[in-house]
């Protein structure tokens, strides 16, 4: 029960603050009165347990799947560290709000009917919570174009430097220029795009 070992002794409560002994990636923890995780949005203290609560809701689910449907609805801005998501789903479990199974080597839990009731009676802090990113959410489209743009900046960075390698190694000022010429020319492109794109129009401004 390799979970079950991974939960005794992580924590210990005083209200709601629980402070695991170690922190497994990101900033974790439920100090200075935040709970720790990826992105830019903090949890107040105290409301990363109703929210777990919300997302139970939907079925049972382990550890990994939460902090990825977190990440997923807040859109990258909130994800918490296991080191802040097991101790809070461990003191779920020791309220009796939650149920957890072993399976396999994943821990599985389930709302039970009093952590259900504990949901309701809480239901407007976490559609507070939920309403902070709703106006962030971008469209299918564009997470996808966003996506290709990304993978096209990167594979730029990797021609540009694998490619130059050589010429870097012999000293190649004229070719070292040229190619530095022509990021300055898609800079200069990208930056006239930029300044194309009004909030009322929509898109760049097209010339005849």
């Amino acid at each position: 029960m390799r979970h079950a070992g991974e939960h005794r002794g992580l924590y210990h409560h005083h209200q709601e603050c629980h402070e695991p002994h170690r922190h497994h990636g990101g900033r974790g923890g439920h100090g200075g009165g935040r709970h720790g995780g990826r992105g830019h949005a903090r949890m107040e203290r105290g409301a990363l347990r109703f929210v777990l609560l919300d997302l139970l809701r939907g079925g049972p689910r382990h550890g990994y799947e939460m902090i990825r449907e977190l990440e997923e609805r807040t859109h990258g801005q909130y994800a918490p560290s296991p080191g802040a998501l097991y101790p809070t789903l461990q003191y779920l479990t020791d309220l009796g709000l939650v149920s957890a199974v072993q399976e396999g080597e994943r821990r599985v839990y389930e709302l039970a009917e009093t952590g259900r009731a504990e949901w309701e009676a809480n239901k407007e802090r976490v559609d507070a919570f939920w309403a902070r990113f709703a106006s962030e959410a971008p469209s299918k489209a564009s997470q996808h174009e966003l996506a290709f743009l990304q993978d096209a900046l990167e594979d730029l960075s990797r021609t540009v430097w694998s490619g130059l390698q050589e010429a870097i190694e012999r000293g190649d000022l004229e070719t070292l220029r040229s190619a530095r010429r022509a990021v300055e020319t898609c800079q200069e492109a990208i930056r006239t795009l930029i300044v194309g794109v009004s909030p009322t129009s929509g898109g760049p401004e097209e010339t005849e």
